[in-house]
């Protein structure tokens, strides 16, 4: 039953991610064309400075689900719901706190940031549905755990391919019934999230009907327990702003708005592989929560090795083909920019995921195992040292928005070669060397992609949507093949394709039936 869960939860999942990408990626050229790209960075940017006031969130939320999954796993209902209630009316008390800062966002944004006299109204009007997005969000965050606690992402996936095709379905209608506005953008993640969040609802009522709304259950040494713990995750997303969100705001701040709207769409691509990196590294979690909160930590370590085998072997993919390709697809995507521009500045922040995409799913073990500390302190140095990096290199170089980039290109590596593998190696009690193995075969994997698509390209044009989605498919194809018998032994390669194979039986016998 948990491989089929896990099979169920990562086709949902990934399908939810293909929807999502495939809509930005129509999307995003149609507002590029009607707005430019200089209006474009602006979108980007209220998505990031979102990120920033989540530093303070995240210390609440991000172990909810965690430890209401563990009592739950251990039948102890009512601990559950102690802690479903101290969240959500925690959450609810920081959503009205931060209204104010929210607004004065809103009203000096031409202060804190370089905006355009004719984008002004339009870019406070931006900011002003984002931030109503993200308190929604926040209001209503603790009844997306239930997926989490009950091995049910897949529904939550369902949720999502829904919610993106209604926001596409919004987003048209504005752009093709009224004037171009880069607010629309914003105004349909509000209602994106407000139909989200009316689902999840439902969905905690129907999954977990144990965990009902009650103010005689909050609890302030729940909340304290949660800020203790997830104090940590706090410092670890102040580290992810300096390590990769906080780069288009320096890029608005000393270069200016075009700039940052160049630079915001050279990270549309690392943007969307990180996204699917995260789609599917939360396939794993709920199994890693369950298998340690009950103990059995041989199981725990052969899911792990499963996973990261599989992140190396998906994740090299469209990381080989892009570093060929980028440069083909940016000239067909955003025909109006200057697509080798674009691929250079993608380029620097895609080649790093060659190491962190083959073991991402390492980093929630210190979730799971609640050892936090170390890790969010170390990347906050590293995070420091990189905006610092790049500060220097605007003040003291040429190389004007590469500052950026070549910063990130070069902390990022070396972080991920030395310390993330060790450290969590150190977490599981296993030998320090351990996962630089799944390093070392996921750069084999992305060469085996890389190979192929040169080779590739040296034989056939893609100067077309229809040749270069061709060329994909091949290389992706071979390359996947090959590296199928890289990757996997012999049992697992079986595994894996026996869960195909029943998958298909299964839809053959409902389609006859």
């Amino acid at each position: 039953m948990g491989g089929k869960r896990l099979a169920i939860n990562f086709i949902a999942n990934a399908v939810a991610f293909a929807v999502q990408f495939g809509i930005n990626f129509i999307l995003t050229p149609f507002i590029v064309k009607s707005l430019g790209s200089e209006a474009y960075g602006f979108v980007q940017l209220s998505n990031n400075i979102i990120g920033y006031i989540n530093i303070i969130t995240v210390a609440l939320n991000s172990m909810s689900g965690r430890f209401i999954c563990i009592e739950m796993s251990r039948k102890n209902a009512e601990k559950a719901k102690e802690y479903f209630n101290s969240v959500l009316i925690a959450n609810t008390v920081l959503a009205v706190l931060l209204a104010v800062p929210s607004a004065l966002l809103v009203i000096f944004a031409n202060t804190v940031m370089n905006v355009p006299s004719d984008l002004l109204s339009d870019v406070q009007v931006t900011f002003a549905f984002a931030m109503i997005a993200m308190e929604v969000q926040l209001i209503f965050n603790v009844f997306s755990t239930v997926f989490y606690a009950t091995n049910r992402v897949d529904l939550q996936a369902k949720r999502n391919i829904e919610g993106n095709i209604l926001r596409a379905g919004v987003l048209v209608v504005l752009f093709m019934s009224f004037a171009a506005h880069v607010w629309y953008v914003t105004a349909t993640m509000l209602v994106v999230e407000i139909y989200l969040g009316l689902f999840n609802i439902r969905y905690t009522r129907t999954l977990a009907p144990e965990l009902t709304v009650s103010a005689k259950t909050f609890r302030w040494s729940a909340v304290r327990k949660l800020l203790s713990s997830g104090i940590w995750n706090s410092v670890n997303q102040l580290s992810v702003v300096l390590l990769t969100t906080l780069d288009i705001y320096l890029v608005n701040i000393f270069i200016g708005a075009q700039a940052a709207g160049q630079y915001s769409l050279a990270k549309t691509l690392p943007n969307f592989l990180q996204s699917f990196v995260g789609t599917l590294v939360s396939v794993f979690i709920p199994e890693f929560t369950i298998l340690y909160a009950q103990h059995r930590k041989k199981d725990l370590l052969n899911s792990i090795d499963f996973s990261v085998k599989v992140m190396g072997y998906l994740m090299t993919l469209p990381i080989g083909f892009l570093i060929v390709f980028g440069e083909d697809f940016f000239r067909l995507w955003v025909p109006t920019q200057d697509a080798l521009l674009l691929q250079g500045l993608s380029l620097l922040t895609i080649i790093p995921m060659i190491v962190t995409g083959s073991i991402n799913t390492i980093y929630n073990v210190y979730t799971v195992t609640n050892k936090l500390r170390t890790p969010a302190l170390v990347w906050v140095v590293f995070g420091v040292l990189n905006v610092a990096t790049v500060i220097g290199l605007f003040e003291f170089t040429n190389l004007g928005i590469w500052s950026v980039p070549i910063a990130a290109f070069a902390w990022g590596l070396f972080r991920n070669l030395t310390f993330t593998p060790m450290y969590a190696a150190h977490c599981l009690g296993v030998r320090w060397y351990t996962f630089y193995k799944a390093i070392v075969r996921g750069m084999l994997c992305a060469m085996t992609m890389v190979v192929v698509s040169f080779a590739y390209s040296l034989l056939f044009p893609t100067d077309s949507w229809v040749m270069l989605i061709i060329a994909a498919a091949i290389c992706a194809l071979v390359s996947g093949i090959a590296n199928f018998f890289l990757v996997f032994n012999a049992s697992e390669r079986t595994k894996m394709l026996n869960l195909v194979r029943n998958k298909f039986k299964g839809k053959a016998q409902a389609i006859n039936s």
